[in-house]
């Protein structure tokens, strides 16, 4: 004779069944969905940025140039050119981290320029080109920076010439000579606050250029109505300047860079 089950047992059973059955199927069914379907939005897994197991395209290449400006007196292949009009007294310096320290390296691992780079009223055109690289699809990063709560705007080009090796700029401080290539301009407009006041990166993007070429970039201080007589320029550092290019054949051996002939230099400093 089989035994019977308890109707009031029977009826906690079922009651219990009818509860836990759908408490599974409530967590089970979406997580195994999740697993098979649901693999996101790009921007939900990697932010803004590409997975890091995805090469960028536009980042492939060789790096030519890393320059931390520890020592000019060491710069291969760079060229340093002061057009200013009238001619001052300093040109491209070591930096004077009595006024700021560098972005990285030793305090006064950068190279900088100042309103002494042209004598009294002055258009100030200071010139530092690179050595000659590869210019297809490069790319050029540099930090700049200004002083702190500077009066006396400054200003940065950098430009680029596709002519070589060649350090043609021109005769006077409004020539260009061969650097035609306006890349960019760092506060033209002569604006108090428009030059960085610490240090910041910039990044410049070369397109448009057939493979092969070869030239040089350069960094033009550039200030026009500056000078110790005028209303405009004051102290410039640049540090850490890293150009990526395309990967080629060597690079032709850099020749000594020209230096103007040596004046008398004040210790480098910002304006009063």
């Amino acid at each position: 004779m089989k035994r019977q089950i308890n109707p009031t047992i029977k009826a906690h059973l079922l009651r219990s069944a009818f509860i836990v059955l759908p408490l599974l199927a409530v967590c089970i069914i979406p997580f195994a969905l999740a697993q098979r379907t649901y693999r996101g939005k790009p921007d939900e897994r990697y932010g803004s940025r590409l997975p890091l197991r995805v090469v960028n395209p536009a980042g492939s290449g060789c790096t030519l140039i890393d320059e931390g400006f520890d020592d000019l007196m060491t710069l291969p292949g760079w060229a340093l050119i002061n057009h200013s009009q009238p001619l001052g007294a300093s040109d491209w310096f070591q930096g004077n981290d009595d006024v700021f320290p560098a972005f990285d390296g030793a305090s006064t691992a950068y190279i900088a320029a100042n309103y002494n780079n042209g004598g009294d009223l002055a258009t100030i055109s200071n010139w530092l080109l690179t050595p000659e690289v590869l210019l297809q699809d490069g790319t050029l990063t540099f930090y700049t920076r200004t002083i702190e709560l500077s009066a006396y705007p400054d200003r940065l080009q950098v430009r680029m010439s596709t002519n070589g090796a060649s350090t043609n700029v021109g005769t006077t401080a409004v020539d260009v000579g061969d650097f035609t290539n306006l890349l960019l301009d760092i506060n033209p407009t002569y604006t108090v606050g428009g030059y960085p006041e610490t240090w910041t990166q910039f990044t410049v993007n070369i397109s448009g250029v057939p493979a092969g070429t070869t030239g040089r970039l350069a960094f033009r201080y550039f200030v026009e109505n500056g000078g110790p007589g005028g209303v405009n320029s004051n102290y410039i550092g640049i540090d850490r300047a890293v150009y990526t290019g395309p990967c080629g054949p060597p690079r032709p051996t850099p020749t000594a860079r020209p230096y103007p002939s040596p004046r008398p230099r004040p210790t480098p400093a910002p304006r009063p």
